[in-house]
């Protein structure tokens, strides 16, 4: 009985752990309310997500012209918490498998490609430096929540994904990216909470670019801003807006003048379905588009967490 009042108490924390983790597009601009949510330590979390891109998406870093992408994608997630320089800590891996229709215009010929395949899987770190204590199922829920929270997060992006140097268009970019992220929180009330991300893309050279040319980009900065309201523990919703700036590519050491430059709005609504589960929709779209991306996404998620067996579960058992 005690094990079920424990998960009880906490229960709202399976809704903000699934939105740790985020379906992520190809131009690296990924909104991702409620980063800096906690677990307890040795829980583990897994899900699927089905999205739906539609617009001008940018592929390998660059654009291409009058490009209209109608893609679907399935992405499956894992990842578990644990304890890093006595600080709590969560490791994620994504893997993303998309299908669908892109026209574009090549060589000035209107083209059409039907791509199905895998992107570059993701694996990530992140801790929470400021706030939160590693702390146990039968200690977590007793923890007082403070105002102020701070986090990192080192995600790393590997040229795993489906890739041809014959063809323009590709869902791999058959290179190695690595992303580092702070982010800070204020609970400003019981039921809002605020949240602002710095993030940071570097970018390895793609050697082996079409036609056998090489492929280079300067880093890529994003911010974002987030706003949460926590109806009751079932139920949240937030309020997004990102922006992105520079990445110019080079091909050949040649700069092509293309600094990315483009902000995002959207939308998140989680559901607690029961103690173990959650369903989660998502909706982003284009504010801003100087240079870069410029399409809307939705999505639909379910998400499972569950926690490594102990003495107080298998009490509870008892």
């Amino acid at each position: 009985m005690r094990a079920k009042f424990i998960i009880n108490r906490f229960s709202v924390i399976i809704l903000w752990l699934f939105a740790t983790l985020f379906y992520t597009d190809a131009q690296s601009q990924d909104l991702e309310p409620r980063f800096l949510s906690t677990v307890p330590l040795k829980t583990n979390f897994a899900g699927v997500v089905y999205g739906y891109s539609s617009g001008d998406i940018l592929l390998n870093a660059q654009e291409i012209e009058n490009l209209n992408a109608k893609l679907n994608s399935v992405v499956g997630f894992y990842g578990r918490s644990f304890k890093l320089f006595n600080k709590p800590a969560k490791f994620d891996i994504v893997s993303t498998y998309s299908f669908g229709k892109l026209n574009a215009l090549v060589s000035k010929v209107d083209s059409t490609v039907y791509k199905n395949g895998f992107h570059d899987p993701s694996f990530r770190l992140s801790m929470i430096i400021i706030g939160e204590e590693a702390l146990p199922i039968q200690e977590f829920a007793k923890r007082k929540r403070k105002k102020f929270k701070f986090g990192a997060a080192l995600k790393i992006k590997a040229p795993f994904g489906q890739y041809d140097n014959t063809k323009v268009i590709n869902l791999g970019a058959n290179r190695w990216a690595f992303q580092t992220k702070i982010a800070g929180s204020y609970l400003v009330s019981k039921k809002i909470i605020l949240e602002l991300h710095v993030d940071s893309w570097f970018f390895t050279k793609n050697s082996s670019f079409i036609n056998g040319n090489s492929l280079s980009q300067k880093p890529l900065l994003s911010t974002q801003l987030h706003a949460a309201y926590i109806f009751n523990p079932k139920f949240w919703i937030s309020a997004s807006i990102g922006q992105v700036a520079y990445g110019e590519t080079s091909i050949n050491n040649v700069e092509q003048d293309n600094n990315q430059e483009n902000s995002k709005y959207g939308i998140t609504a989680s559901y607690r379905l029961n103690k173990l589960g959650s369903l989660k929709f998502v909706a982003t779209n284009s504010l801003y588009t100087g240079g870069g991306a410029d399409f809307n996404t939705i999505l639909f998620g379910y998400s499972l967490i569950w926690f490594d067996k102990n003495k107080l579960f298998n009490k509870g058992v008892k």
